[in-house]
């Protein structure tokens, strides 16, 4: 036989499946000492062993199926004994039929145990994202509560209560100022949003002058930011928040809705 025909009997001669005389045929033609069909038995052998644990799964030839499944449908309806050799064959066919419903099985538990194996893979990967979201949150939590801390410890640290005017009596704020490394941290306490095109402005203000100190946006009830104080603008006596454009203003240009002395 030619080694066409042999590699399409070898998946079929890896699991016993063969009829003696092909049988016999495969094992002198790889007798012969043709490497690649040896090569390939020994490989689907060594398949055949893990297939239970393999992922994904190679389906038999067209000619090695069609094999199979006419050799069950003839020896299936075979007729009533006649000869002594019928015995024999019957037994072949049982030999057949537990082959071939051992590997059905084998193909089934390898997709079964691999399709398993990727949703426990997806599940932890899954699991693994959350907790290295969670993680970086975490860590963003870290650094703000360090932050605060170190704001509200420090020496140069000022806390002015800033309360809401007129329509906004209900409003208030709190502001955390470090006067000697100029950063400020807000907490606003039900200060309705901006309105569209506007935003809220905080201002520190001086006997001459009043000098932003930045925009920021109350929906988070917590804003930052950073103020240098020139040496020429006198004493900060107060705190105040406008509401201006997007972007912010160089000087007030809205109505002071919260305001705070120091």
């Amino acid at each position: 036989m030619r080694c066409e025909e042999i590699r399409e009997l070898l998946p079929l001669h890896a699991v016993g499946a063969l009829e003696a005389s092909e049988a016999a045929a495969v094992r002198a033609h790889l007798a012969s000492g043709c490497p690649r069909c040896a090569s390939e038995l020994a490989s689907l052998v060594e398949t055949a062993a893990q297939i239970p644990f393999a992922g994904k799964l190679e389906e038999p030839s067209a000619m090695a199926r069609a094999r199979l499944m006419a050799k069950l449908r003839d020896e299936s309806t075979a007729a009533a004994p006649r000869k002594p050799e019928t015995r024999p064959a019957i037994w072949r066919s049982a030999g057949w039929v537990a082959a071939a419903a051992a590997v059905v099985l084998a193909f089934v538990s390898g997709n079964a145990t691999s399709r398993r194996y990727q949703s426990e893979a997806a599940d932890l990967k899954a699991q693994l994202q959350t907790q290295k979201e969670e993680l970086v949150r975490l860590e963003q939590q870290v650094r703000h509560t360090r932050d605060t801390i170190l704001l509200v410890r420090s020496p140069g640290s000022k806390v002015i209560d800033l309360q809401g005017q007129e329509s906004l009596s209900a409003s208030a704020a709190r502001v955390f100022w470090d006067v000697r490394r100029g950063t400020w941290r807000l907490y606003a306490d039900n200060l309705p949003p901006a309105g569209e095109g506007k935003t809220y402005q905080l201002w520190l203000v001086t006997a001459q002058k009043k000098i932003s100190a930045g925009v920021f946006d109350p929906s988070s009830e917590e804003a930052a930011g950073s103020v240098a104080v020139p040496a020429d603008a006198g004493a900060v006596v107060a705190a105040a928040v406008t509401p201006e454009p997007a972007g912010g203003s160089p000087q007030p240009t809205g109505k002071i809705i919260l305001l705070g002395k120091i």
